[in-house]
């Protein structure tokens, strides 16, 4: 009888014994798992907090780089307006139409063929755009000529990204003292710069309203030559590129 009470009792033991080892092993196994998720979130708290960091550390540079970009088309500060005022008043729908290079492009195409030019870094004034009689158009890029102070090169790039020189020593006028004249006055100036540089035949092709005056374009027939001019309000002549 003792012996069984001793068994039944060293069985009951042994039962509470497992049970809690069962227990102690279990809690060491959460507590793992508890640990890990711990540890994960910790990472992540780490991970968001540098991407905070970044964030707020490009903005300012991202700020600083939107300052300094240019919108393009633009054209230098504080410049003259030369380009601007010796082309004709395209409309945004049409300029829009323009099958021409990036802007960035042909600056850098005119710029490059200038500064070859005289050996020299031309800085940048202004741009435009036009058009041929055939409807074909084309930018013009002024740049100041190092060279000779007070003078700017006139550049054209075409649709193929062509860059020409038509003028490498462009002086601005002054107007203030001067009366405007007359569009009879004004096509008469024009035909006689378009007979010395055509002769004779030299005959009007077409007649536009530019920024700064009247826009006149002769033809020599039998050359198939063109002479461009634009002869301000004051009776002032600007010569034009002749694209082919």
């Amino acid at each position: 009888m003792k012996n069984l009470i001793l068994t039944i009792m060293a069985f009951l033991l042994a039962c509470c014994l497992a049970f809690l080892l069962f227990i102690a092993t279990n809690q060491q196994a959460l507590g793992k798992v508890h640990e890990t998720i711990s540890s994960f979130s910790v990472v992540d708290e780490i991970a968001e907090a540098k991407d905070i960091t970044k964030e707020k550390s490009e903005n300012p540079i991202n700020a600083a780089t939107e300052k300094e970009t240019h919108k393009e088309p633009y054209n230098a500060k504080n410049y003259k307006p030369i380009a601007k005022l010796t082309t004709h008043d395209l409309k945004n729908d049409e300029i829009g139409k323009a099958n021409l290079p990036s802007f960035s492009n042909s600056l850098q195409k005119a710029q490059t063929l200038v500064n070859k030019d005289n050996n020299a870094s031309n800085a940048y004034n202004d741009y435009g755009i036009d058009t041929t009689c055939q409807g074909v158009h084309y930018y013009i890029f002024t740049f100041e000529n190092k060279s000779k102070p007070n003078t700017y090169y006139r550049v054209t790039v075409d649709e193929y990204n062509k860059a020409s020189v038509f003028d490498k020593s462009y002086q601005i006028k002054q107007q203030n003292d001067k009366p405007n004249i007359s569009p009879q006055e004004s096509e008469v100036i024009a035909q006689k710069y378009a007979i010395d540089e055509l002769g004779e035949n030299a005959v009007l092709k077409d007649v536009k309203e530019s920024k700064d005056g009247m826009f006149y374009t002769f033809h020599e027939y039998k050359t198939e030559r063109d002479y461009k001019v634009v002869v301000n309000k004051t009776g002032d002549v600007i010569r034009q590129p002749a694209l082919d």
